[in-house]
């Protein structure tokens, strides 16, 4: 499979993507120094974990126009997808009140492996799309 580089100006939306991914890091980042912190507040927790949501739905929204514009076969599937990784923040949601147990702290991290993982595949599909499509 071939990589696309991430900063090619395809489209004004690949910014944003970009911009969303390093918020979504960011956000990541300071949610892990929350979880260290054993004394630290549960509703800070709770207020980055839908932070963090909204930037993954942000994300998806914008991917999901950019993957339809360009005519992208499967953009139904991914669709789908998203809408099941965005359903994988309830359960910690729920249990926000328990932020450093270690059943909330292995489901917070069972979340940004999938969203790795199927982020590098899907990634990697939709470069191959592109360059077959678009060279």
């Amino acid at each position: 499979m071939v990589s696309l580089d991430r900063n090619i100006k395809l489209d004004p939306t690949v910014d944003l993507l970009n911009i969303y991914f390093n918020k979504m890091d960011e956000c990541i980042k300071l949610l892990n120094d929350t979880l260290k912190d054993n004394e630290g507040d549960c509703a800070l927790t709770n207020e980055l974990l839908n932070q963090l949501k909204q930037l993954y739905e942000l994300h998806f929204m914008h991917e999901e126009q950019l993957l339809a514009g360009m005519n992208y076969p499967t953009v139904n599937e991914q669709k789908v997808r998203h809408g099941l990784f965005l359903k994988s923040f309830e359960p910690l949601q729920l249990k926000s009140d328990q932020c450093h147990t270690p059943g909330f702290i292995n489901d917070f991290s069972q979340i940004r492996l999938d969203f790795i993982f199927n982020m590098n595949d899907d990634t990697m599909e939709i470069c191959d799309y592109i360059i077959s499509n678009y060279h």
